[in-house]
């Protein structure tokens, strides 16, 4: 049985890298919500309001090189300093606050998977 554990409490230990808005390669800025330990997976979720759902909102394509941006700044740093080795990570993006793992169908959601090898995100196509 997998066990989400919320560790934001240990996202201050890690550092500021972590708590701070993050400009990626589209120009929107994200801002780190919460990261999940689910089993051998961490996840770490972002705030992205630019992928709202309006006739300007940023779409899949237009963030996709933001996804390893968010693996490689954010997420290597923190899971080095957690002494973390996951055997994947899931960058998430999300247009407003969403309870993980609940369904909200006015909340635009992207995800991508990694794997951590030699300390490089490896995209895993899903």
């Amino acid at each position: 049985m997998n066990v989400r554990i919320v560790i934001s409490v240990l996202m201050g230990l890690a550092g500021s890298v972590a708590m701070a808005d993050t400009g990626v390669p589209s120009g929107q800025i994200a801002t780190l919500s919460e990261t999940l330990i689910d089993g051998d997976t961490v996840r770490f979720r972002f705030l992205t309001p630019a992928i709202a759902p309006v006739a300007d909102g940023l779409n899949y394509t237009d963030v996709e090189g933001d996804f390893m941006a968010l693996c490689h700044d954010v997420a290597l740093p923190v899971l080095a300093d957690l002494q973390m080795q996951p055997s994947s990570v899931v960058i998430s993006m999300m247009s407003a606050p969403t309870e993980f793992g609940v369904a909200n169908p006015e909340v635009i959601q992207f995800f991508e998977g990694f794997i951590i090898e030699n300390n490089a995100c490896i995209w895993e196509q899903f």
